[in-house]
């Protein structure tokens, strides 16, 4: 080979199955992209109902987490943000609030879709992009949050007032004596609150808690020294003299002299000006004797009954002074030539109650009445007209409730209740009030035999023959009540009528004429359609079934009294079997009948002794010494008692 030839060229041939370089770089690259491809739609689909990609609130990630979990995390960083004092600065005073004192609030639900837009707004092609750009950087999201205007108000007043010391004095006008004085307006500082409240939320609404400054602003009061000076020549020209306002139709007259005027007189420093008015209230006070002579009270509508009836006695419209026209008419007349004018009295005020009030009732006739006697002349009976007064002439509105004791209210002894029996622990005791079940069971049955809806009742633990069997309630404070529902479109009258051995309730309401009559006298019980009423009527009746399920009381009770001799003994409560009756109500109304069922349980009454404590077992007490010794017989302790509900 020749010295300058040259070197011969070493080509080795491509291995078999190879691709060349060119083709192969694309195929990685196709299969970088494919594995791209494949991960996003991974993340979009694995994403899915939660926050997408690193996304941050302040200082807390919502990434990967759902609506529901991500909403919780920004109401802990709302708690963390509120309770975390900021600190600002108002002329080098260095000041320390905490944002939740002046109402700071997240808005989380906001956030959080804002949060769940991050990724997924745009075209597809878009939110790719996004996705690429995004794969190693957090999104932060600005914090929607508020603040309370006026608790922020109170702050910034306060700061003002503590830190400045200078604020803007707005002017006053007051009335002393029968002299209207007014004092300028001044100019002072305060905080800018065309700044401070951004400045206070945007401190409020980031972990970083540094300091910021507020800024002061010099302010000038909105009136001016000229404003004041034009009040208080309103003023005076207001007070100038005696007013005088006159009533030609009632040929009466009425003058305020100007230490009334002056003493009625009200200034109001408004933005743009002072203005002045008469206070009504002042301006009443000074009315009020003359009332008698020039007015004429409205009188209400009156529900009067008549025998089994209702009647409704029309209202009467009054003639009144108005206080509040008055007043108008006082401003008027000061500013006039002549100080006077008109005396304004309406002539057509309406009662409190009206006939169309009463009219709208549909109160018509007696619905239903029962009356159940006692004897005379016991402090059961003062209790039982006590609490027939309460409810007398309460008026039950058409499909609403009413409660016994919530309208008769706790019998006590500041309420005129006296001591009578009441069952307590299985014994009839005294306790003020007692003896007022007796109009409980009597109002139940007025409610019973008027077909109206039972809410709850309770029938006595003891059955008593004064009491129609199983259709009687019995009351105690708070619990049992008597309660029903007016389930018809007419309001319910009550009305209460008592003698000295008996009482009585009556319902009067409509029910299409039908009168329903009932008692419990001599132990039986009567019930009597006194009139028979329209095809509409609401026709109640009921069955009590025969007494079954018969239990005997326990062996006596043994209580110690130490005014018995031994060996004598006191029966103070007899034995009574307990038993059960059932009761059923039906209500009629044209074809349709419907049927209200109760099982009432009495209870066995056990017989109650009196002995002397000696007599007891383990009393402890020793039996007096008598002349001729008598056997002394050992009888068993009482058991613990528990008072009844």
């Amino acid at each position: 080979m020749p010295a300058n030839a040259p070197a011969p060229t070493v080509t080795s041939p491509a291995p078999a199955g190879a691709l060349p370089t060119r083709p192969r770089l694309l195929w990685i690259l196709g299969g970088l992209m494919a594995a791209v491809l494949v991960a996003y739609g991974a993340t979009r689909l694995f994403s899915a109902g939660e926050v997408m990609g690193s996304v941050t609130a302040d200082r807390i990630e919502l990434g990967g987490l759902t609506e529901s979990a991500a909403a919780d995390a920004l109401v802990g960083l709302e708690d963390s943000l509120g309770n975390t004092p900021a600190e600002f600065t108002v002329l080098d005073h260095s000041l320390l609030l905490a944002p939740e004192s002046v109402g700071f609030d997240l808005d989380e639900q906001a956030m959080v879709q804002s949060a769940m837009r991050v990724g997924r707004s745009g075209n597809p092609f878009g939110e790719f992009g996004w996705w690429i750009t995004h794969l190693f950087s957090s999104t932060p999201i600005p914090l929607s949050a508020k603040l309370d205007p006026t608790a922020l108000e109170v702050v910034l007043t306060d700061w003002d007032t503590e830190v400045i010391g200078n604020s803007p004095f707005p002017g006053s006008v007051v009335v002393e004596g029968t002299e209207v004085v007014g004092e300028y307006p001044r100019a002072g500082q305060e905080i800018d609150r065309n700044v401070a409240p951004d400045l206070i939320l945007a401190a409020a609404s980031t972990s970083d808690r540094t300091t910021t400054a507020l800024p002061v602003t010099e302010t000038q009061p909105s009136l001016t020294s000229s404003d004041i000076d034009a009040a208080v020549r309103e003023g005076q020209l207001l007070l100038a003299g005696p007013v005088t306002l006159t009533n030609r139709e009632r040929n009466r007259q009425v003058t305020f002299s100007v230490e009334q005027l002056a003493d009625a007189l009200a200034p109001d420093l408004g933005p743009e000006a002072v203005t002045f008015s008469f206070d009504p209230d002042v301006i009443n006070s000074y009315l009020e004797p003359l009332r008698a002579d020039l007015e004429e009270p409205p009188v209400n509508a009156e529900l009067v009954v008549d025998g089994d009836y209702v009647n409704v006695v029309p209202g009467v419209q009054g003639t009144v002074i108005d206080a509040d026209g008055t007043a108008e008419a006082l401003l008027a007349a000061a500013r006039s030539a002549s100080r006077a004018g008109p005396l304004p009295i309406d002539e057509s005020v309406d009662p409190d109650v009206t006939t169309e009030e009463l009219q709208a009732l549909n109160i018509n006739h007696k619905v239903s009445q029962f009356t159940t006697y006692h004897d005379c002349c016991q402090n059961r009976v003062a209790n039982i007209h006590r609490i027939a007064d309460k409810i007398d002439g309460t008026i039950v509105p058409a499909g609403s409730e009413f409660s016994l004791n919530e309208t008769a209210g706790e019998r006590t002894a500041e309420g005129g209740y006296l001591e009578d029996g009441a069952i307590i622990g299985g014994r009839l005791e005294k306790a003020i009030g007692g003896g007022v079940s007796q109009f409980a069971t009597t109002f139940y049955n007025a409610v019973f035999w008027g077909g109206y809806e039972d809410i709850a009742h309770k029938p006595h633990s003891f059955y008593f023959s004064r009491y129609p069997l199983g259709i009687e309630a019995t009351i105690s404070w708070p619990l049992p009540d008597v309660r029903f529902r007016n389930n018809t479109e007419s309001a319910i009258l009550i009305r209460t009528f008592y003698s000295r051995t008996s009482i009585t309730v009556a319902f009067y309401s409509d029910n299409d004429g039908r009168i329903l009559v009932g008692e419990q006298s001599g132990g039986e019980l009567r019930v009597y359609a006194a009139v028979e009423g329209g095809a509409n009527a609401r026709q109640v009746s009921a069955d009590v079934s025969e007494r079954t399920n018969f239990r005997d009381p326990p062996p006596p009770r043994y209580i110690g009294d130490p005014t018995i001799v031994p060996p004598e003994q006191k029966q103070d409560q007899s034995p009574a079997q307990g038993f059960t009756v059932g009761v059923t109500r039906f209500i009629t109304v044209g074809e349709q009948t419907r049927e209200d069922h109760w099982n009432v349980v009495y209870s066995p009454r056990q017989e109650i002794i009196l002995v002397h404590p000696c007599q007891i077992q383990d009393s402890g007490v020793s039996c007096p010494t008598t002349t001729t010794a008598a056997p002394v017989t050992t009888l068993p302790a009482p058991p613990p008692t528990t008072a009844a509900p």
